[in-house]
């Protein structure tokens, strides 16, 4: 995928010495989290982004399915165990990667907000220099905009945050409920960051699922309509997420 004007001069604007930690949230199973973290690991990886990959799903492993025969490999990290996340703390203090992230397991706000009251991990992270980004990837459904509601109120105005609409679920237009409450007003006031995660044609995101194949393997690996349609998929990614750039570890 070639870099082309606008998109490259953004990324390139973007870059400061910022480390990130990146946390991926879903109000439950089904909602794309942890594509959207295979997408985003993906696009990092091919800008030369550094960066430390963590799977907190135990259950669906789906990023170190995916990801782990890539050098700097995966994590696996039971994250709804007492204790379980404390490796990100210890990672972040070695200087593991710049860029860290984590695809959080269905229903993980709790256990989020347990690490945040035993450890004050948000704090802890920015001693070490690193800005805490939470991504909620929604369905058009109102326990989504819930969950987002609650993430924001437990976790206060101290990380940024990212919403996620999953166009698997339909068109911008579905969101309405999102859209025309409060809790996207909420985000926006603190500067939140609103994207979508473009839909990828169900046979085709099958074959990369059976195969366990990176999307950039994909993009090169399956015959050559779906070739094409994987490679359309991480180009629209792609000018979705650099709008978010300086929160998802591109400046790093």
């Amino acid at each position: 995928m070639t870099e082309k004007g606008s998109t490259k001069k953004i990324y390139e604007e973007s870059k400061s010495s910022l480390k990130v930690l990146i946390l991926v949230t879903g109000d439950k199973g089904g909602t794309g989290k942890s594509t959207f973290s295979r997408g985003l690991l993906d696009v990092l990886i091919h800008h030369g982004v550094k960066v430390a990959a963590y799977d907190g799903d135990r259950r669906n492993s789906q990023l170190f399915r995916h990801y782990r025969s890539l050098e700097s490999g995966v994590t696996q990290l039971d994250v709804m165990e007492t204790g379980g996340a404390d490796r990100l703390l210890d990672d972040m203090e070695s200087g593991v990667a710049p860029v860290m992230l984590v695809d959080l397991p269905a229903g993980a706000g709790a256990a989020l907000e347990n690490f945040e009251r035993e450890t004050g991990f948000l704090e802890g992270a920015t001693e070490l220099g690193y800005k805490v980004t939470l991504v909620s990837v929604l369905s058009p459904v109102r326990d989504s905009v819930n969950a987002l509601r609650v993430l924001m109120e437990e976790m206060g105005e101290m990380p940024r945050y990212v919403a996620v609409k999953n166009l698997h679920f339909g068109s911008d237009a579905q969101f309405e409920l999102f859209d025309e409450s409060k809790v996207k007003q909420e985000l926006l006031r603190r500067d939140g960051l609103i994207l979508s995660l473009p839909k990828l044609f169900g046979e085709t995101y099958s074959l990369v699922d059976n195969k366990s194949l990176t999307f950039r393997q994909a993009s090169t690996d399956l015959v050559m309509s779906q070739r094409r349609r994987v490679y359309q998929w991480l180009d629209l990614l792609d000018k979705e997420l650099v709008k978010a750039g300086h929160v998802l570890g591109f400046n790093s």
